[in-house]
């Protein structure tokens, strides 16, 4: 089972998700705004204007998830090169450099950007 994400109004926190599941949930009079958050990382707020039935589909972006993996593994392959078949292959330090700065991007500024709140129609 993977991570619950959890959904605040107003900062308070109301409920949580599980990736796939789908919830209604009430929400309070005069609220202002709508927020997900999972470890660390929070959603972009959604302000709350309508009293009409909105329904909001919870993403995680794709490529944030995956590239810490790809880092570890190319790190990985390296070391397995210069210790195990004694040949120092830089080309996968290479290869891991741009995954590196993705994962940095949104591990700092771009935290806001993983999980992404849509309306649906």
């Amino acid at each position: 089972m993977g991570r619950k994400f959890k959904i605040y109004i107003d900062d308070h926190l109301v409920d949580s998700i599980s990736n796939g599941e789908v919830k209604r949930i009430n929400i309070p009079l005069n609220s202002k705004e709508l927020t997900v958050k999972v470890m660390n990382y929070k959603s972009k707020p959604i302000t709350l204007d309508s009293l009409e039935f909105e329904t909001y589909v919870i993403r995680q972006n794709l490529i944030a998830s995956i590239t810490t993996y790809v880092v570890g593994l190319f790190v990985a392959l390296f070391f397995l090169s210069k210790f195990v078949l004694e040949q120092e292959q830089l080309i996968f330090l290479y290869i891991a450099a741009p995954f590196l700065l993705i994962s940095i991007y949104y591990s700092t500024i771009g935290r806001r950007n993983i999980i992404q709140l849509k309306k649906t129609h």
